[in-house]
């Protein structure tokens, strides 16, 4: 799918993957504005010696009992292993604008 983004971005965004995210409840350095992993994953499949796990539908964040995704983000595959997600996305902004400031030396900047 192309125009959209997840707006996650690790540091190690060029040497990890999205599983690597959930395990480690990664966090990004766009944060601020598109969130943390755990702000973006709508549903995971989760798998444990158990059985399989799936959040059904897109639960409200309060009042609905226990947040599935919480128990999943940041076992680091102590409990089993995500084999599915769906994670919110958005339009790749219209511009990108960047900008910094140059210092003659050290002490100045």
């Amino acid at each position: 799918m192309s125009g959209v983004i997840s707006g996650h971005e690790p540091d190690s965004s060029e040497y990890s993957t999205l599983g690597g995210w959930l395990a480690t409840r990664a966090s990004g350095m766009k944060k601020n504005t598109y969130g943390n992993i755990e702000d973006i994953v709508q549903s995971a499949t989760f798998v444990t010696s158990r059985g399989v796990y799936k959040k059904a539908e897109h639960w409200p964040r309060v009042s609905a009992g226990p947040d599935f995704n919480q128990l999943i983000l940041g076992q680091e595959g102590n409990f089993g292993v995500v084999t599915e997600v769906i994670i919110r996305v958005r339009p790749v902004p219209e511009v990108s604008n960047f900008a910094s400031i140059i210092f003659p030396n050290f002490e100045i900047g």
